[in-house]
C-alpha cells in the first residue's frame, strides 16, 4: 500500500487505523486486537493508495506509479470491520456503473455493490459481523490463482498443453496454453491474448470462456480441435497483473503500443517471435481482448475494432454476423456497435498488437475486442457473463471458420 505525503501527526493517527508500511513484514499479528480497522493491498494484482482516514470515512486512490495520465484501477482488503458501516470516498470517475466489486471470501467470488451504494464516488459498505476480510474492486479482479484454479480441472488432457512463451523481468513464468491435436497441424491458427493493459480485469472471463469452449466436449469444440490450433497467451503483462501496477498508458508506453518498432518488453518480444513460427504460414485469426474506459458511450457496449485492410473488415462482419445470429449467453454484440476505422479511438494510425497481427502475410482476421468493465447494453458483466460471451465467441469461430474453409474449396 502506498500513503500520501502528510504531517507527522497524521501519520501517527493513521498508522492507528491502517496496517501499512509502519507494520513490521513479517509480524505475525502486527494489528493489536483493540486497533480499528486495517486496509491493505498485499496479495496479487492489489494497489490502493490511502490519502486519509477519518473515523469511519476513508479517502482513497488508485497507485499510479509509472503512469503517465489518470486511470482508475484499485483493489484492496479490509479487515478487522466486522459489524461497523465504512464510507469509501473516490474520485468520482474511478468508481464503475454498478458500484464496486465485492468479495468475502478473498478474491475467489464477486458481485457488484450496486450504482445505489454510490454517491459521486463514495460508497458505504455494513461489514458482516464476524467477517474476517472483505475485499473491494473496481472490477472483478482475475489474477494467475483464477488461471491456475480453471487448468486444474482439464490438466492431463492430451489436447491442452501448459508452455512458457518467456520470463517476465522480476521471474515469473508467462504462461502459454496450446489447444488441438498435438500429433498434427490443423489446417488453421487461432490466437487469443490477454491483459496487455493488465488492469482490465474483466477481459481474462472472456478469455477463460474462449479457452473452455475451444476445450468442449460438444459439436462446437470438437470442430475446433479438429480444424483449429490455438495458442493462448493469457496475461501478456505478467509482472503487472500479479503487482496490482495498471499498466495502461505506462512509461515510456505501454505493452499494447510496444509493436512498432524494436519491442522494449520481453513479452512483446517473445510473442513476435514465437506467433508466426508457430502458425507457420496457416490462416490465422487474431483475437486480443480488452475492457475499454470504465463507463458512459461506447465504454458501455461490447465493440470489435474493425481492422484498416478492407478484406479483413469484410471478414469481422462475417464473423459477427455469426456471433449476432447465434450468441446463447447474456451479453449481446450487434454489428451496429463495431468500432469502424477512423472513428472513435480506432485510429489507423495507432500501433496496437492487432495491427501488428493484421499485417502478417498469413493473417485472415486480426481483431480487438472490447468487453465493457460492468455494463453492456443494460446487461450485467460478471464473472459468469463475461465467461458465456466467451464461449459465445468460440462457437462465432467454429462458424467462421466453417464458412472460409467452404469459400476456399468453391473459390478453387
Amino acid at each position: 500500500m502506498k500513503l500520501n505525503p502528510m504531517n507527522m501527526g497524521a501519520l501517527i493517527a493513521l498508522a492507528a487505523a491502517i496496517n501499512g508500511p509502519f507494520a513490521e513484514a513479517n509480524s505475525p499479528n502486527p494489528k493489536p486486537d483493540n486497533m480499528p480497522f486495517t486496509i491493505d493491498a498485499k496479495f496479487p494484482g492489489g494497489n490502493i493508495v490511502v490519502d486519509k482516514v477519518a473515523g469511519d470515512t476513508v479517502h482513497l486512490s488508485p497507485d499510479l506509479t509509472g503512469t503517465l495520465q489518470p486511470w482508475f484501477y484499485w483493489y484492496f482488503r479490509v479487515q478487522g470491520a466486522g459489524g461497523r458501516t465504512l464510507t469509501f470516498v473516490f474520485n468520482k470517475n474511478y468508481v464503475g456503473v454498478r458500484g464496486p466489486g465485492v468479495s468475502l471470501d478473498e478474491g475467489l467470488s464477486w458481485n457488484w455493490l450496486g450504482a445505489d451504494a454510490v454517491k459521486e464516488g463514495a460508497f458505504s459498505y455494513t461489514f458482516p459481523a464476524g467477517t474476517n476480510a472483505v475485499r473491494f474492486s473496481v472490477g472483478m479482479p482475475y489474477v494467475h490463482a483464477n488461471l491456475e484454479r480453471f487448468l486444474v480441472k482439464h490438466r492431463g488432457r492430451p489436447d491442452l498443453h501448459i508452455d512458457t512463451l518467456t520470463k517476465t523481468p522480476k521471474g515469473r513464468d508467462v504462461m502459454l496454453l496450446r489447444v488441438g491435436n498435438m500429433k498434427k497441424k490443423a489446417p488453421y491458427a487461432i490466437a487469443v491474448t490477454g491483459r496487455h493493459h493488465c488492469c482490465e480485469m474483466m477481459a481474462s472471463y472472456v478469455l477463460e470462456g474462449v479457452l473452455e469452449g475451444a476445450l468442449a466436449d460438444d459439436a462446437a469444440g470438437r470442430w475446433l480441435r479438429e480444424h483449429a490450433d490455438f495458442l493462448f497467451v493469457p496475461f501478456m503483462d505478467t509482472d503487472g497483473v500479479e503487482d496490482g501496477n495498471q499498466g495502461k498508458n505506462r512509461a515510456p508506453h505501454d505493452h499494447n503500443r510496444d509493436y512498432i518498432g524494436t519491442p522494449i518488453y520481453r513479452e512483446v518480444a517473445a510473442l513476435k517471435e514465437r506467433l508466426p513460427a508457430w502458425a507457420a504460414g496457416r490462416p490465422l485469426v487474431f483475437l486480443d481482448l480488452h475492457n475499454p474506459a470504465l463507463k458512459t458511450d461506447i465504454h458501455e457496449v461490447v465493440h470489435f475494432l474493425e481492422p484498416e485492410a478492407r478484406d479483413q473488415a469484410a471478414r469481422l462482419d462475417k464473423f459477427t454476423t455469426f456471433l449476432e445470429r447465434n450468441q446463447q449467453g447474456p451479453l449481446i454484440y450487434s454489428q451496429q456497435h463495431t468500432m469502424r476505422i477512423g472513428t472513435g479511438y480506432n485510429s489507423p494510425k495507432d500501433g496496437p498488437s492487432s495491427r501488428w497481427a493484421q499485417a502478417l502475410p498469413n493473417t485472415i482476421l486480426g481483431v480487438t475486442l472490447e468487453t465493457p468493465y460492468a455494463n453492456a447494453s443494460g446487461c450485467e458483466v460478471n464473472m459468469d457473463s463475461a465467461k458465456e460471451f466467451g464461449r459465445d465467441i468460440a462457437v462465432a469461430l467454429k462458424d467462421f471458420l466453417r464458412d472460409h474453409s467452404r469459400a476456399v474449396v468453391e473459390k478453387k
